[in-house]
């Protein structure tokens, strides 16, 4: 029986083929796979609850820019009142 002198060309072509359609797939999914999601606080108070409530959300957007991220959703709120309204909130936030 006679070999081809280059027929094991076709299967190393096609190794190298599938790993860099492999190598392809990794690095586009690598950079969602770096993000990270943080949950980030923040807290206000005022004579007024809004403006208490306006300050913590601040806070917290503050919080997770600062960190170079992006504000998911607010997890959490509570406004209390004592002397003042006193205002918390737990935000998760996206950081690369």
């Amino acid at each position: 029986m006679l070999e081809r002198p280059f027929g094991s060309i076709g299967r190393v072509q096609m190794k190298r083929h599938s790993f860099v359609i492999a190598s392809a797939l990794l690095l586009s999914f690598s950079g969602a796979a770096l993000a990270a999601v943080v949950t980030v606080t923040g807290h206000g108070q005022s004579y007024d609850p809004g403006m208490a409530m306006q300050a913590a959300r601040a806070d917290a957007i503050a919080k997770c820019t600062a960190q170079g991220g992006t504000p998911l959703e607010e997890v959490y709120s509570h406004v209390s009142r004592t002397n003042l309204w006193i205002a918390d909130v737990v935000m998760r936030c996206e950081v690369p």
